[in-house]
């Protein structure tokens, strides 16, 4: 039993070092393809708004946002597991930006978009992740 405690805490340790730090390899290519993600994001969320797509051009919007935003909570859900207070993460600010990321893609499964299109804008905080990762902009 005891070998298994120290093997999860071993996982968990490697995993936050992953996500949480960016003075390893793996944690510089975490946090790269993070921001490649917010990039691709807001540049389908802005072509998007474009009033002559086709259907095929709004299907592969569709399927990047899907990606995009599965690998967002993916991201957030990590950043909880790994965090040491979660409640603390969670609420912070950081935290709640992760969250308002991607909340309005999962709000917009269940009602209609249109009548409500502060939700879409809220899509917009994904620039804000982008504050993780810049420290000129921290400052």
């Amino acid at each position: 039993m005891e070998y298994i405690a120290t093997r999860n805490s071993e996982s968990l340790e490697k995993l936050r070092q992953i996500v949480e730090a960016d003075d390893t390899v793996a944690g510089r290519v975490f946090d790269i393809v993070i921001q490649v993600l917010i990039v691709l994001s807001l540049i389908s969320f802005s072509i998007e708004t474009l009033p002559n797509l086709s259907n095929s051009q709004r299907h592969i919007l569709r399927a990047l946002e899907i990606f995009t935003v599965a690998a967002f909570t993916i991201e957030y859900v990590l950043r909880i597991a790994v965090a040491e207070r979660k409640l603390k993460f969670i609420f912070s600010f950081y935290g709640v930006i992760d969250l308002l990321a991607i909340l309005p893609f999962y709000i917009a499964r269940g009602i209609d978009l249109r009548s409500i299109r502060m939700l879409r804008l809220m899509r917009l905080a994904r620039v804000f992740k982008f504050l993780r990762y810049c420290s000129a902009l921290q400052h």
